[in-house]
Order: structure tokens, then sequence, then C-alpha cells
């Protein structure tokens, strides 16, 4: 009986030590989906900022660049803005109902092993949001 007892006790921490494991490995993996949420949210704005607008202009990326520096999204997140036609190139006007593109990427890196002293084993997660905007305004020549 007593073996059978020991053995018990082995299968609870070893059920214990796997559960752990898993709610380690799926807090970490947590983060990438908060990261995206944030990405999608920062691109969000910036197509109702261009929409409204009708134009890319420094404020544009400067709205970018502030939601980048508020949330966790990463200070190597770029954004990307094409038009499929612009009404002035020089000041990146949009006509009215052209369509445009807003791209952001950014990489999000899970750590699974970090050495002390020494560089983090991981994996990085690219992540690219892209979203379609139409301009809801009229320039006259």
């Amino acid at each position: 009986m007593v073996k059978k007892a020991a053995s018990a006790y082995y299968e609870i921490i070893i059920k214990t030590l796997v559960f752990i494991t898993l709610i380690a490995t799926a807090v970490s993996f947590f983060g990438v989906f908060t990261v995206y949420m944030n990405l999608n949210y920062a691109a969000k704005r910036v197509v109702r900022e261009v929409e409204i607008t009708g134009q890319v202009t420094p404020a544009t990326y400067n709205l970018f660049e502030e939601y980048k520096n508020n949330t966790n999204i990463g200070s190597g997140a770029v954004m990307n803005i094409t038009a499929d036609r612009y009404f002035d190139t020089a000041t990146k006007k949009i006509q009215l109902r052209t369509n445009f593109t807003v791209t952001c990427r950014t990489i999000y890196r899970i750590n699974i092993f970090t050495p002390k002293g020494g560089n983090g084993i991981g994996i990085n997660v690219p992540l690219t949001v892209k979203l379609t905007g139409m301009c809801e305004k009229y320039w006259k020549n």
C-alpha cells in the first residue's frame, strides 16, 4: 500500500508542474494578442484620420508615433500609407471616394529561455495589420 500512496504523490506533483507550464505558456502567448489588438487600433485611428483630413501629413505619422509610444506595439513598429491615386502627389492629398491602404507592422518577441548574462532564445512573431479606407474630403483645383 505504501508504493501506491507514494506514486499518487508523484502523479500529483507531475500534473501540477505540467499545469503550471501550460499556464505560463498561455500567458506568454497572450502578449501576442494584446500587441496585435493595439496595432490594429492604432491603424484604425490612422485610417480615420486620413479619411477625415483627406491627406497624409506629418500629423498623421505623429498620431501613429503617439500610439506607438503609449501602447506596447514596440518601438520598431512601422506604418506605410498608399493610395490608389493622389489628387496632389506633392502634398499627398487624396480625392473624395479614393481608396487608400494603411499597413502597420511590428515584431513581437516571445522569449523561451534567457541565460544569465546572455542573449535570450526565443521566437520572433511578425504582426501585420492592413486596413483600407476611403477619403471623405473633396479637393477643388
